[in-house]
């Protein structure tokens, strides 16, 4: 073991931009965000979209990267980082949940990557033919089922080791191990530069191919074409700010991490504010022109049936079997996908490496051995147990849901009432380049904290008991599918619940570590502020539990939001919203890319 852990740095700050935009682009660019839309009242959703952009998204990402820069004085690891502000045992709940976070995403987000490889290689050498001897709709879409389903191995457990996507995983692995291994500015940075650019040349190549396919204005139309009633339900605006909220990886601790190595004199407000207009950018221009555009025109009304999985792997190969050139443009568009999930799944290492070095000096090699064997056998059972991706789903939901929507309003809650919102903004502002309207720390204090926790609130009201059940055996046989021998509900039941259990026993392990590292080290500030966050998190617990007792949620299910209950011609409104859209996320991205090559040199 060395004494010190590597010294790592930027080399530019356009590599930093880069690394933590790529690290927020993946899969729900491209996939989620028009599934949400086209669900949730089609353009009449960018109106909350856009508000949650603004009171979740820009103050959660500017919050993360100013917290980044001055915790970095005490270390680049999250317990490190947030030392100045907390002691006992809410720093070692935060530092655990902020390392266990990218970890366990990780483990299983890997795996979805691997399809993604699986499909390009298919789609470049042939592989995949799933046009029906009838040539029917219905039976190309059912061939594409078969083939997405036993790729995977969702059809049975243990197939999916058995097959070329548990190699393709392991090449995964290794792709995203090689790469933390070379270290941030060798490493991770240099792949961002050259991975960002070439997503979006090839995701310009598709969009243009699907641009020009005739009659696509009706696509466009089922994306963009509004239905102003939906504005009246509250899940359309919950769906809008937890898809902000996923898009940007809020809490998942990256962009805190990362910030970390940065200066005092080194921007973070334009940095950060960069970054996310470039992840937008790539979501409404490409996501939404692209997915259900041409879903809808080869496929027509179906292709709403999809989930967004469904519609990555079933409804979009579809259509390249359909479409002329399709091999060639399924080829680049899974490449994309590959590309997409490759750079958000290396910055998910970075943290842990960086804690495993900075509280045990261990050197890299010996840091990357260790987290590539431990997350190889984590995922090892989400591959084996994938039967109707239930390892899979179960463990998203607990940490990429729940956990990642825990860290970010603690982070959102430490700033605004710990470090105080104006004295945040005060220290993000020096050395920036970009200034904050002066109100903005009353909506980092006031707004975006209120907003979170109204929408996790939501959120697991509607959602938490529905997986709490899927853990109760009994429950499981009672409300079995029909087909489903009691055997198999009982089966599903206790995978759910050993998922479950994995996650606490992974989170105990960390939470350890954290406590070892963090003895005779750990700076106790004022106690009174840190009795904030137990009040904040324990009358938001108590007020949810009450409403969930005794108002158990119900789904209602509303024609007004229907898919198809709008014009199937592209309208003026549509046309309207489809053209402010894009024309706001490519003017917030080149006012960031004029003002970045006005202060290269800063």
């Amino acid at each position: 073991m060395s004494n010190e852990p590597p010294k790592e740095s930027w080399k530019s700050r356009t590599g930093l931009i880069l690394t933590v935009a790529s690290g927020a682009i993946g899969l729900g660019n491209f996939l989620r965000f028009p599934g949400q839309a086209v669900q949730n009242g089609g353009g009449a959703f960018l109106l909350p979209y856009i508000i949650s952009f603004i009171l979740v998204g820009i103050p959660v990402c500017i919050t993360e990267w100013v917290m980044g820069r001055m915790g970095g004085e005490q270390g680049h690891s999250f317990p490190n980082l947030f030392r100045a502000y907390l002691s006992g045992v809410p720093l070692r709940l935060l530092g655990a949940i902020g390392v266990t976070i990218p970890l366990l995403i990780y483990v299983y987000y890997v795996f979805v990557e691997a399809w993604c490889l699986a499909y390009a290689f298919d789609f470049v050498t042939g592989g995949i033919s799933l046009q029906s001897p009838t040539g029917d709709l219905n039976g190309l879409i059912q061939n594409s089922s078969n083939h997405f389903h036993t790729l995977v191995g969702a059809k049975e457990n243990g197939t999916a080791i058995q097959g070329k996507i548990f190699y393709a995983t392991l090449a995964c692995f290794l792709m995203n191990f090689i790469l933390v291994y070379r270290g941030i500015a060798k490493g991770i940075e240099v792949f961002a530069k050259i991975a960002v650019p070439s997503m979006l040349i090839c995701s310009v190549i598709v969009l243009v191919r699907v641009l020009t396919l005739d009659n696509i204005e009706l696509g466009l139309a089922q994306m963009w074409n509004p239905n102003w009633s939906a504005l009246g339900e509250a899940k359309v605006w919950i769906s809008a700010a937890g898809q902000i909220f996923f898009t940007l990886s809020a809490g998942f601790g990256i962009a805190l991490v990362f910030s970390s190595y940065l200066k005092k004199e080194n921007d973070v407000i334009l940095s950060s504010v960069s970054a996310a207009s470039l992840n937008e950018f790539v979501e409404v221009a490409f996501g939404g022109m692209i997915t259900i555009p041409v879903a809808f025109l080869f496929l027509g009304v179906s292709a709403t049936s999809f989930g967004t999985f469904g519609m990555g792997f079933i409804a979009l190969p579809s259509v390249f079997a359909l479409m002329p050139g399709g091999a060639f443009f399924g080829a680049i568009w899974y490449f994309v996908l590959f590309l997409a999930a490759l750079t958000s799944s290396v910055t998910m290492l970075q943290p842990v490496i960086v804690f495993l070095e900075e509280a045990f000096h261990i050197k890299r090699r010996t840091s990357s051995f260790f987290l590539f064997v431990f997350t190889f056998a984590l995922s090892f059972p989400i591959l084996y147990f994938n039967k109707n991706f239930n390892a899979l789903d179960q463990a998203d939901f607990w940490v990429g849901t729940v956990l990642i929507y825990i860290l970010a309003t603690l982070q959102i809650l430490i700033f605004g009432w710990v470090i105080g919102a104006r004295k945040g903004l005060e220290e993000g502002h020096k050395g920036s380049h970009a200034q904050l309207p002066k109100f903005f720390w009353w909506v980092i204090q006031y707004i975006t904290p209120a907003f979170l926790l109204i929408v996790f609130g939501m959120f697991l009201y509607q959602n938490l008991g529905s997986y709490i059940n899927k853990m109760d055996v009994d429950w499981m046989i009672a409300n079995a599918a029909p087909g489903t021998n009691p055997e198999e509900a009982k089966f599903q039941a206790l995978i759910s619940r050993y998922v479950f259990l994995a996650i606490l026993a992974v989170f105990a392990l960390v939470y350890l570590l954290v406590h070892i590292s963090l003895k005779n080290k750990e700076e106790a500030k004022d106690k009174s502020k840190n009795k904030i966050l137990p009040i904040f998190l324990g009358s938001f617990i108590l007020i949810l539990a009450l409403f969930m007792n005794f108002l158990p949620y119900k789904e209602s299910p509303s024609s007004s939001t229907a898919f198809g209950s709008v014009s199937p011609h592209l309208t003026l409104d549509g046309t309207l919203i489809m053209w402010v859209s894009l024309g706001l996320v490519t003017l917030l991205s080149l006012y960031c890319i004029v003002k970045l090559f006005r202060t290269r040199e800063a």
